[in-house]
Formats: structure tokens, C-alpha cells, sequence
């Protein structure tokens, strides 16, 4: 791996973390949206040496708890399984998302410490040359 290759690399993953972050606030700030589907990010492995890649995947499958409402006419927006009386509430977990973002976040920073090492090599090697 060349330091060209070094600071591709770093910088398509700071692209890849900022789109796991992304993710992570638009699930947290839904939290209590009813009937909300929370998404989570998959990080993959561009060619060798050639970075990290982002895709965004919706969690459709998973069926959010069951919320109480009282006094409101049933919503026709409601899932078939949702009985009256009930919404579905946000699949979002608090907990895991914090967790993630707290991954996501020092990933970020390993990576953007990278750049100035990679600028710190390049300088010295430009030196040692002239």
C-alpha cells in the first residue's frame, strides 16, 4: 500500500462512517414516530486497498412494540395486525443506536487521524528528496 493509496483509503471510510452517522441521527430523531422503521448501516470493503463502502439497509421485517392510544378513531395507516386502540410505535432502540454511534464516531476519528500522518510522510519524504 502506497501513501496515496493510504489516504484514499481513509477517505472513502470517513465518507462510509459520515453516512453511518447520518443513519444513526435519522433513526434517533424518529424514536417517537409511530409506525417508524429504523435503518442501520453495512459497511463493506471496496478492492484490496482501495477503501470502504456504505449501503443503507431498512429494518421493514421487524414489527414495532405496541403503543396504547386512547380517545383516537382507528388509523387506517395502521398495519392489519395492529388491533384498535393500539399504534405501532418506532422500532428504533435507543440503547443500540447510542452504542453505534459511539463505534461510529471513534471510527471516524481513527480515520481522520490518518490524513495528517499520511501529510506529516508526504512532507518528509518531498525533504528527503530535494
Amino acid at each position: 500500500m502506497n501513501v496515496g493509496s493510504a489516504m484514499y483509503a481513509s477517505a472513502t471510510a470517513l465518507k462510509s462512517f459520515g453516512v453511518g452517522t447520518q443513519v444513526i441521527a435519522h433513526n434517533l430523531a424518529n424514536v417517537l414516530t409511530e409506525g417508524f422503521k429504523s435503518s442501520r448501516t453495512l459497511y463493506y470493503d471496496l478492492p484490496p486497498y482501495s477503501g470502504t463502502g456504505a449501503a443503507t439497509q431498512k429494518l421493514g421485517a421487524i414489527d414495532g412494540p405496541l403503543i396504547p392510544v386512547q380517545g383516537l378513531p382507528p388509523q387506517s395507516a395502521s398495519p392489519p395486525w395492529v388491533p384498535s386502540g393500539f399504534v405501532e410505535g418506532s422500532t428504533t432502540d435507543v440503547a443500540t443506536e447510542m452504542v453505534s454511534m459511539i463505534v461510529t464516531s471513534r471510527s471516524y476519528q481513527a480515520n481522520a487521524k490518518v490524513i495528517p500522518t499520511v501529510d506529516s510522510m508526504l512532507g518528509t519524504i518531498i525533504n528527503l528528496r530535494v
